[in-house]
């Protein structure tokens, strides 16, 4: 018997001695292994790079060997017969081949409209992607400069068109590193820039030439509003605040465009005690300003939404351009009256923090009373004003009206008992009201009082 246990004691031990082994086993080759791929991804990167680079060098080689007056690109504003997007296929290999020749006005001679010939040399940028390019460990890049055989000249028929990309939040100006798309079809133009640390893209050469409001321009950034500029009207069914740009040969032709880093803006529906309130329908208009509207005049929005909170009282909204913003109850919201927004609609959202508004709702079927104090000057909500509610029974409660001149009674979970209520308003600057209202079992109580200035 003593021999048996001690077997089973060591078939025991063998057990545990294994799985041990095994996982030690698995760890080392789970080890190698990522040393292994993390290794073999190095060597093909290192080996994409040195491609880009060499295919680089190619494209920059052919161009040594144009002369000046043939470097340009097919839809730049230089014209020329280099493609100006191209894909390639390198030792198995694809690679994307961008072509950026532009002209840069060097300051030392002065600059333009003083300086006439502003087109002093040429500068070529080649960038070379793989995969999907959208970062600097996916991409080469070269740059050149090439200047004219001679002295410099005035080319009378090409124009300059400076791209101003800036945001108007507080304490913002240029927005640095933005791509800048300018479109031309009746000039051929069709040529892409990054916005420099004033957060301006200049473009020149023959292809931007003599056009009225023609030149599509598309300014986008990572984290930034998208901005596509339109027709004028009646070219667009609204009066656009961003219209494509004109140029004039000889004059200095500016397009300003506004853009803003977005921002997160949730809607928060609750009860006067603050416990969530789900499944609320709203509207919510605002934003970017697009424009106009062609009968009224009416600001249109890029924001015009009609959406509801969930199950739970929220609603977010992510990445939307900050501005002002009009929160209002959906006419399908039959079983609430809305008592407040905070902060106060109209509100403005930044971009930067997000902002968070709380809606509190009041049911119709609780018995309540809801007052909003206006002013008599200017028919706009007033707060601060002392709304107190008494009773023969003992109830004596104020309320300050909020920022849009609400007050709500009653103010706890104690229950509010039916029956007529004496009502004082007063407010700095303005006469005292006084008044008399009855409360209903299970009925919301809501009126409007005007307060007069003393």
């Amino acid at each position: 018997m003593e021999k048996i246990k001690n077997k089973r004691k060591y078939l025991g031990t063998t057990f545990i001695e294994a799985l041990t082994v095994l996982f030690i086993f698995s760890l080392i080759t789970l080890t190698f292994y990522s040393t292994f791929s993390a290794g073999t991804r190095y060597i093909i990167e290192v080996k994409s790079r040195l491609g880009g680079l060499a295919l680089a060098n190619e494209k920059m080689e052919i161009v040594r060997n144009l002369k000046y007056d043939d470097i340009g690109t097919t839809t730049g504003g230089v014209s020329g017969n280099i493609p100006q997007e191209e894909d390639v296929l390198e030792n198995g290999k694809n690679f994307h081949v961008t072509t950026l020749v532009e002209y840069v006005e060097d300051p030392y001679d002065g600059v333009y409209p003083a300086d006439t010939a502003f087109e002093d040399y040429k500068k070529v940028t080649i960038t070379v992607s793989w995969g999907n390019g959208g970062s600097e460990s996916s991409q080469v890049k070269l740059f050149s400069r090439f200047v004219p055989p001679g002295l410099e000249v005035a080319n009378p028929g090409d124009g300059i068109l400076f791209v101003n990309v800036f945001s108007d939040q507080p304490g913002w100006s240029g927005i640095a590193n933005s791509t800048v798309r300018v479109v031309n079809s009746d000039t051929g133009l069709d040529e892409t820039k990054s916005t420099d640390s004033d957060g301006n893209a200049v473009f020149m050469g023959d292809r931007v030439t003599d056009s009225i409001n023609k030149y599509e321009i598309t300014v986008s950034q990572s984290d930034y509003e998208t901005v596509v500029t339109m027709p004028p009207y009646p070219g667009s069914t609204y009066k656009p605040k961003f219209v494509h740009a004109s140029v004039i040969t000889g004059s200095v032709n500016t397009s300003a465009i506004i853009q803003n880093k977005l921002s997160d803006l949730t809607i928060n529906t609750v009860d006067y005690l603050d416990n969530s309130v789900g499944d609320i329908a709203f509207r919510i208009e605002g934003g970017k300003i697009l424009g106009n509207d062609a009968t009224n005049d009416s600001l249109i929005y890029n924001k015009e939404e009609d959406s509801s909170t969930n199950s739970s009282g929220v609603k977010e909204f992510s990445d939307i351009s900050p501005g002002s913003y009009a929160f209002t109850l959906s006419p399908l919201v039959t079983d609430y009256e809305l008592i407040s927004v905070d902060p106060v609609s109209p509100f403005t959202l930044f971009s930067d923090p997000s902002l968070s508004v709380k809606v509190k709702l009041a049911s119709k079927t609780l018995a309540s009373y809801l007052v909003k104090i206006i002013r008599s000057d200017d028919s706009t909500p007033l707060s601060g004003a002392e709304v107190k509610l008494t009773n023969a029974l003992g109830y004596d409660t104020t309320v300050t009206s909020s920022e849009d001149g609400a007050a709500f009674f009653p103010v706890n979970s104690d229950p509010f008992l039916p029956g007529t209520y004496d009502v004082k308003i007063t407010a700095d600057g303005f006469q005292e009201y006084t008044s008399q209202v009855t409360i209903e079992a299970d009925t919301l109580k809501s009126e409007s009082v005007t307060l007069t200035l003393q």
